[in-house]
């Protein structure tokens, strides 16, 4: 099962543009130490319910995520870190879209890291995979779909407003505390001129699991050619970088740029004392990668 997984579903957060979620992806500090230390075991079984591993599969996932997760306590945890300190000088001041795009851009670019450490192992993996295991895959990827269609697709406008908002609002009082009249008025006023579109967002979404699954399957054909499968993959991990679809870029590249002011004009909205609550909690997150950072 290839790792490029994880991509899209990163892909999707951070087109969010919203980086402070994206960088923790926990809600509250008690829980990160123990779902980091945990990571290797919840990834193997988010990853086994799409590819069903089988034989020498299941401990060769589970021995390159045991790596994975070494290389990443010491190698990235530090970069979040020094992230985090760069984002408590800007919580209590006013700040730009342009600093907004800067710390998304630095954690797109960490992840991409991420994603080179691992290309040799995936490779491995994907040419291992079988036709039923390519199966099992569209079938997760049917089902996923499914969902997503019924939160983005199915709903009304209005429905699908509420449901961003609903969303948005829950991860920014993770930070700031409870939104006051003018914050959610300035969150309100961006959601609802978004340029958001859910038929191109989808659109993608099925061209990057076609892709996938095309790129899978070439792989599977490479058999013990891991070289090869390795050029394979990092160009799938290339296009669902930057889709070779001209209009999704330029869409994708505005919707960034949107939500880095929308982003903007939230936190410049905020009171002293919200601004505090979220200074305080990305020192709790910062405290918390130092103490993962020391563990072996």
């Amino acid at each position: 099962m290839s790792f490029i997984l994880i991509l899209q579903r990163i892909i999707r957060h951070a087109s969010f543009g919203f980086a402070l979620a994206a960088l923790v992806g926990l809600n509250g500090c008690s829980t990160i130490k123990l779902v980091y230390n945990q990571s290797d075991d919840l990834i193997y079984w988010w990853l086994d319910s799409y590819a069903d591993f089988q034989g020498e599969q299941k401990q060769f996932t589970r021995d390159t995520l045991t790596d994975l997760q070494r290389w990443h306590r010491h190698q990235q945890l530090p970069e979040y870190v020094a992230l985090l300190k760069r984002m408590q000088a800007m919580a209590p001041n006013d700040i730009t879209p342009a600093q907004v795009c800067a710390v998304t851009e630095d954690m797109k670019s960490s992840f991409v890291t991420l994603l080179r450490f691992v290309e040799p192992a995936n490779a491995k993996l994907a040419t291992q995979l079988k036709p039923e295991q390519l199966r099992n895959i569209r079938q997760r990827f049917d089902k996923t779909n499914k969902t997503w269609k019924e939160d983005w697709l199915d709903p009304n406008a209005e429905d699908r407003l509420r449901f961003r908002t609903k969303q948005a609002t829950n991860r920014l009082e993770d930070f700031y505390g409870r939104l006051d009249k003018p914050q959610r008025e300035v969150l309100h006023k961006w959601l609802v001129e978004s340029i958001f579109d859910p038929k191109l967002s989808h659109a993608e979404r099925e061209r990057r699991q076609a892709d996938t699954l095309q790129t899978l399957q070439r792989t599977m054909q490479e058999g013990s050619a891991t070289a090869q499968a390795q050029a394979l993959l990092r160009g799938l991990t290339e296009r669902s970088l930057n889709s070779p679809n001209e209009r999704y870029r330029t869409y994708n590249r505005e919707l960034w740029n949107e939500n880095c002011e929308g982003f903007a004009k939230l936190h410049n909205s905020t009171t002293p004392a919200q601004r505090q609550r979220m200074l305080e909690a990305l020192r709790g997150y910062e405290a918390d990668f130092k103490v993962l950072m020391a563990q072996k």
